[in-house]
């Protein structure tokens, strides 16, 4: 019987031993977050990263040791278990603002809602840790009283034990029971919340959370047996699955940006995490997708009017693709286009005739838009083109195209001095796979080459490192 309660009592403490590496874990991550966003390379924030995931997973497999053991409310631990899912995505926005280079933003919501969540969760853990110790004080109790007595009263004993077992035996049924409850709540909070998916070794979609569905507008009937393509639908989506898939089928994970085309025509954009699952021969047989909506962020990106990358985006999107060309010493041309005597064309129609007509040269600009090709919209009647690995020639022609297509939309233009329609003038830059050009000089070398452009109207001009000047 002293046996019996020992093992009782022994059991409060294995949670409150959970609490204790529950709280160790908790501050490990912000540790880690904190490195991170003091990280000044990229390796040092992968390795903050990492630690964060790492003392993550101990944390939910102390929380399933909770679920299973606390003789307490489970309510007390489902609230606990909403702040760490929840301190999750600020985790992950918080990253990505370190890896947008807003370290500042970053601190900035490290300290406030981070920090918030990181109290309210000691807070909570510290109270189941001491209802354990509470709990394991009163079964140590009992048995010291029961060692006493065991001499005197051990045929009553001999009858309490089978009591005492009959009711343990009710009691971890009722406890089976609220796990399993607690387990379907848990999934279901998931599934509402977390955009997850299972995947075949092929892309095809073998389950989806109701939380993926609803960013996707479609529902898991329509999802289910279908090629996932890694839910990028967009106009690169045939190069960026072959590349994912390729990239799984190692063994790798798989990190980045995709974009998604919803039934109502709207883009989605989402982070997404693909991890390869293994078979018992350490064969990939699977996948698991999560993504994270970053919609809202992308959209600040967008212009209103035009649907094309704004401003923000293009100098976001000049340097990236800068530092990609001298990495992989391949070329990038950038492209200033200017609609000719737009400011009479508003004047003489009206500027709501001068909307409809950036919104018809826009659809015209965006129609060159790939993998490799990106549009801005950068001022009122200025728009701009990154060619990531186009030659001058290949420039040329798409710039080339661009231009007539626009005068061939016939919109009236009575004020243009060269045409009866609307025109473009263009100047362009193309930085050579050898080239050393600063990244700062690619738009003033480029608006210089407009510049000449706009001295004669509806012309191309195209220049290079050596300053040769091709005028179309």
């Amino acid at each position: 019987m002293a046996k019996l309660m020992d093992q009782l009592h022994t059991h409060p403490y294995a949670v409150s031993n959970t609490t204790q590496e529950i709280k160790f874990n908790l501050l490990a991550i912000h540790s880690n977050m904190k490195d991170a966003v003091l990280s000044t390379s990229n390796a040092g924030l992968a390795a903050a990263i990492a630690g964060v995931n790492a003392h993550e997973k101990e944390v939910f497999k102390g929380f399933d040791l909770l679920s299973e053991r606390f003789l307490g409310e489970k309510h007390d631990i489902n609230e606990a278990y909403r702040l760490v899912v929840q301190w999750q995505p600020i985790r992950e926005y918080v990253i990505e603002l370190i890896k947008n280079g807003e370290q500042g933003e970053a601190i900035r919501v490290s300290k406030d809602s981070g920090a918030e969540f990181l109290n309210n969760l000691l807070l909570r853990i510290q109270a189941l840790h001491d209802f354990a110790n509470q709990k394991a004080q009163g079964f140590h109790q009992n048995v010291v009283a029961d060692r006493q007595n065991a001499l005197f009263i051990s045929y009553l004993l001999s009858c309490f034990t089978i009591i005492i077992l009959i009711i343990l035996a009710l009691k971890t049924l009722k406890r089976i029971s609220i796990a399993e409850i607690d387990k379907n709540e848990k999934n279901h909070l998931i599934d509402q919340n977390i955009m997850l998916a299972n995947l075949d070794e092929e892309g095809n979609i073998l389950d989806v959370s109701n939380a993926l569905c609803r960013f996707l507008g479609k529902k898991k009937s329509q999802l289910i047996g279908q090629n996932s393509h890694f839910f990028d639908n967009s106009k690169r989506t045939q190069k960026i699955n072959k590349s994912i898939l390729s990239e799984l089928k190692t063994g790798a994970e798989w990190r980045g940006e995709i974009q998604y085309i919803n039934p109502e025509g709207k883009s989605c954009w989402a982070q997404s995490t693909i991890v390869p699952r293994f078979d018992k021969r350490y064969e990939v047989k699977s996948f698991s997708n999560t993504l994270v909506s970053i919609t809202n962020k992308k959209l600040t990106l967008i212009d209103q009017l035009t649907s094309l990358l704004n401003r923000r985006g293009f100098d976001a999107i000049l340097s990236r693709e800068y530092q990609n060309a001298q990495r992989d010493s391949s070329s990038l041309s950038l492209a200033i286009l200017d609609i000719d005597y737009f400011k009479k064309f508003n004047d003489l129609y009206g500027h709501p005739q001068g909307d409809e007509a950036l919104r018809q040269v826009s659809s015209v600009i965006h129609s060159v838009v790939d993998e490799a090709c990106f549009a801005f919209r950068i001022g009122g009647e200025e728009f701009a083109i990154i060619f990531a690995g186009h030659s001058l020639e290949t420039t040329k022609q798409k710039l080339l195209w661009l231009k007539e297509q626009v005068e061939s939309l016939g919109i009236q233009h009575e004020d243009n001095q060269v045409s009866e329609f609307l025109t473009l003038s263009i100047g362009a830059f193309v930085l050579g796979s050898s080239c050393k050009t600063e990244e700062g000089r690619l738009y003033s070398l480029a608006d210089k080459a407009l510049y000449q452009a706009k001295l004669q109207r509806n012309t191309l001009i195209l220049t290079n490192e050596s300053l040769d000047e091709v005028c179309v």
